[in-house]
């Protein structure tokens, strides 16, 4: 079976995440320039780079800042916070004798520390701001 192109690879999540529901969605899979960015922050996700995945997610918030579109940034904590690098379930967490906190998460499967850390700044970004720039994204729709 060929292995599927990162460019459809790409178009294909966004697609699933709901780019093509919404007119600012969809520039994303029409602006060549856009596209790239996501096909370079897929680059970045795949290098498990922290530092490479914030540079691509800064350049394409740039990008989108000078379009006057940044609620679409909410694409991007989408497609990193919905991916593999997070937990599949977090477990109920576990007070220990000595009063600490045990924290477990389940991964579908193993992962560097720097995946966890790119999976855990996607989740909080989503949380913060993804949310509500996805609210504005379909808002405008």
């Amino acid at each position: 079976m060929a292995e599927t192109s990162i460019y459809q690879f790409v178009k294909d999540k966004l697609i699933t995440h709901g780019v093509k529901n919404t007119h600012d969605g969809l520039l994303i899979l029409t602006d060549e320039k856009l596209f790239s960015l996501f096909v370079d922050l897929e680059r970045a996700k795949r290098k498990s780079s922290f530092d490479a995945v914030q540079s691509v997610s800064i350049d394409i918030e740039k990008y989108l800042i000078s379009l006057k579109k940044r609620q679409i940034l909410a694409f991007v904590y989408l497609y990193l916070r919905f991916s593999d690098l997070t937990p599949e379930r977090a477990e109920l967490d576990e007070q220990l004798p000595d009063g600490k906190i045990r924290k477990s998460s389940v991964f579908s499967n193993k992962l560097t520390d720097e995946e966890m850390l790119i999976g855990l700044w996607a989740k909080v970004k989503y949380d913060q701001l993804g949310k509500g720039l996805l609210r504005i994204v379909y808002a405008g729709s």
